[in-house]
């Protein structure tokens, strides 16, 4: 088994970056990440996830790439899944604990930098000071953060493949759109659909209908004409995550709804074409915010560039909320989306997965981007 978008080398040095001596990962994403253990909710048997509060698994980096896993003493197909060498199997949260204790002082780490996870667990946490309280505990979220942003081939080709599941789930709810259809029966032909593709499930699940929460479907709106539908799928393969969305309507389309959506795929194409390895996230934001302004007298839209592999924001690149005052780099991966308030219907938008390369962005995504109209 070899890692799929963990790397030694580069582990190494962004711990070394840092300054941390060990580095411990508790939460099923990054403990997969770092040994490629089935940790995630969509694992084929999510058992490990299940009983995560009984039996949690841990993984350990040292600052010279030395790695060790903590896990469930009754899953006995570790080497089927994880590349790592060095497991110790608990069948407590007392003995995960002990053995994440025992590795610590084996590794000579009593005093030195020991970087955490702030979602870790906080019994793990207080354990862990007052075991040994001559360590300096560092908060290690940006550490794990810069080995997941920049994805490998192998990450790629599943977040592209997850992407093409999702967009086959989208066009499916497209096809079957009628007057009278449901959320209900929307999110059935979403499942099916990623389920027969091969897919191991979904992230989300965003259905609106009209004016409905689309955070909140499945409580039997149906679809009227003169509805906007928007269905934002994400879905997982092999552990990645797709974000794709797309609007549908049934006449009669109402009045300014296409002008608005032809303006957020401008957007949205203003950033694609300036995005390239070299340009500041911050820089690009405050761009495409002008470039929508030369589109309309009033009114405002939301841009937003989120990181995408592991999970659907991994955090935000530019965004109302958060713009980060760094560069673009090559094969990062994120989704692009671009919102507008539109009078009783919510947001109208778009949003797709690109892949940042050496001269620009490769779309993953491959739907038309207009509007449906039935």
């Amino acid at each position: 088994m070899n890692p799929i978008g963990f790397n030694k080398e580069k582990a190494s040095n962004i711990l070394k970056a840092h300054d941390i001596d060990i580095l411990i990962a508790a939460t099923p994403v990054n403990v997969f990440y770092l040994t490629g253990l089935p940790t995630l909710h969509v694992a084929s048997n999510p058992i490990l996830y299940v009983l995560y509060n009984q039996f949690p698994s841990l993984a350990l980096l040292r600052n010279d790439g030395e790695e060790s896993l903590i896990t469930w003493i009754n899953y006995r197909s570790v080497d089927k899944f994880s590349w790592v060498q060095d497991v110790n199997g608990i069948g407590s949260p007392k003995a995960a604990m002990t053995a994440l204790s025992d590795k610590i002082k084996e590794w000579n780490g009593a005093g030195k930098n020991i970087g955490y996870e702030s979602l870790m667990p906080s019994y793990q946490s207080e354990f862990m000071r007052k075991e040994f309280p001559n360590a300096t505990f560092i908060n290690a979220d940006q550490a794990f953060l810069e080995m997941r942003l920049i994805k490998t081939e192998k990450e790629v080709q599943r977040i592209k493949k997850s992407t093409e599941i999702s967009e086959k789930a989208i066009q499916a709810m497209i096809e079957e759109t009628h007057e009278g259809i449901t959320d209900k029966e929307l999110l059935q032909i979403a499942r099916l659909t990623i389920i027969k593709e091969g897919a191991e499930g979904w992230d989300h699940l965003t259905i609106g209908i009209g004016s409905s929460d689309p955070e909140a479907p499945g409580t039997g709106v149906e679809m009227k004409q003169g509805d906007i539908g928007r269905f934002d799928i994400g879905t997982i393969w092999q552990g990645y995550v797709s974000d794709v969305s797309r609007e549908v309507v049934i006449k009669p389309i109402p009045e300014g709804a296409e002008e608005v959506m032809n303006n957020m795929i401008k957007v949205q194409e203003y950033c694609v074409n300036n995005i390239e390895p070299g340009v500041n996230m911050k820089e690009l934001y405050n761009n495409a915010n002008r470039f929508y302004k030369t589109l309309v007298k009033r009114g405002r839209c939301f841009i937003t560039g989120h990181s995408i592999g592991l999970e659907c924001e991994e955090t935000h690149l530019f965004s109302p909320l958060k713009q980060l005052d760094r560069m673009f780099e090559e094969n990062m991966v994120l989704d692009i989306e671009v919102w507008q308030n539109f009078k009783k219907q919510g947001l109208i938008g778009i949003e797709d997965c690109y892949r940042i390369t050496s001269s620009g962005c490769e779309r993953l995504s491959s739907l038309d981007k207009k509007m449906v109209v039935k």
